[in-house]
């Protein structure tokens, strides 16, 4: 699948962050609706593969969803683009990885085009 668009918008500060285990984590919790996620990349510093996975929590039905899951080799780098995903107040991207692993997320700023 491709989503090719014009984000009406500039990109926002990238969200990295080091993991240390194999747990979910919370990596970005929104504060309200002006963010949307554009790419994310997992960074794999081991010494082996690590199945690596992005979860949106939808927190208006409460509910999570497995958005992305991939085994990301060693010394690799996986970076996936052009997958907008509007989020709104209290929603979360959780990930899971390893010790050894970093995820970055790309969020653009969203501008209301019409009021």
């Amino acid at each position: 699948m491709s989503v090719t668009g014009n984000y009406a918008g500039n990109l926002y500060v990238p969200v990295c962050r080091a993991l240390a285990n194999t747990t979910k984590t919370a990596v970005a919790v929104m504060d309200d609706n002006s963010l949307t996620l554009t790419s994310f990349a997992f960074c794999n510093d081991n010494a082996g593969a690590v199945v690596c996975q992005l979860y949106w929590y939808d927190a208006a039905a409460a509910t999570e969803y497995l958005i992305w899951q991939k085994s990301v080799a060693t010394d690799d780098t996986t970076t996936v683009e052009n997958l907008p995903l509007r989020l709104r107040a209290a929603d979360e991207i959780r990930v899971v990885g390893n010790a050894s692993v970093s995820v970055t997320l790309v969020f653009m700023l969203n501008f209301a085009l019409v009021r």
